[in-house]
């Protein structure tokens, strides 16, 4: 039974809560991860890795510390001091260990700060009283359906010429158009569940 509800979560995780398309969670990574698709893969391994981490520490605090105190008002404060800290943490990690990594991912990992996917999921994480494993499996298959989504996109926009629509549409419109067609094909997985 446990095999199947983390299946179910998986499943929500990475088709129809997308962060990306559907939670509109994702968006706040810079310009170019929607643009370039190797940029939109080492984003993606980037947030995934945060969001991990974050479910990780945040589940275990919220399970250690804030409910057994009984300080859940402070849960949303506590997690928007501790994803920064896991991000500055890992750069600092990534540059004195790995340089050659750092020189490559430094941007990406830069950008997550200002992406609230990883706080969306550690807040969800904790919303829904998940276990660890269910914790951990929704923030990596997350993460997972993130990358996904800006791989996708970034491909679709550099393979497509879009200059063949009509000139209203050029630009911004149908770019809009196609990220909002990518979310309704993700949100008729909706409902999904496993029993």
């Amino acid at each position: 039974m446990a095999v199947i509800e983390l299946a179910g979560v998986a499943l929500a995780a990475l088709l129809s809560e997308n962060f990306v398309l559907v939670s509109c969670m994702g968006i706040g990574t810079r310009l170019r991860a929607f643009q370039d698709p190797i940029d939109a893969l080492r984003t993606g391994y980037c947030l995934t890795a945060v969001m991990v981490l974050s479910a990780l520490l945040s589940w275990l605090a919220d399970f250690l510390v804030l409910t057994r105190f009984g300080w859940q008002h402070f849960r949303l404060l506590f997690l928007c001091l501790l994803i920064p800290g896991i991000i500055a943490g890992l750069r600092l990690f990534v540059r004195v260990c790995l340089p050659e990594l750092s020189r490559r991912m430094d941007d990406n990992l830069a950008s997550i700060g200002t992406n609230c996917a990883a706080l969306g999921c550690a807040l969800l994480i904790s919303q829904r009283s998940y276990g660890l494993g269910s914790a951990l499996v929704f923030a990596l298959f997350g993460g997972a359906g993130a990358t996904v989504a800006m791989a996708s996109f970034a491909s679709l926009r550099e393979e497509v010429s879009f200059h063949h629509c009509p000139r209203c549409f050029q630009g911004m419109p149908i770019l809009l158009i196609t990220a909002g067609l990518m979310a309704l094909a993700l949100v008729g997985f909706y409902g999904l569940h496993l029993t």
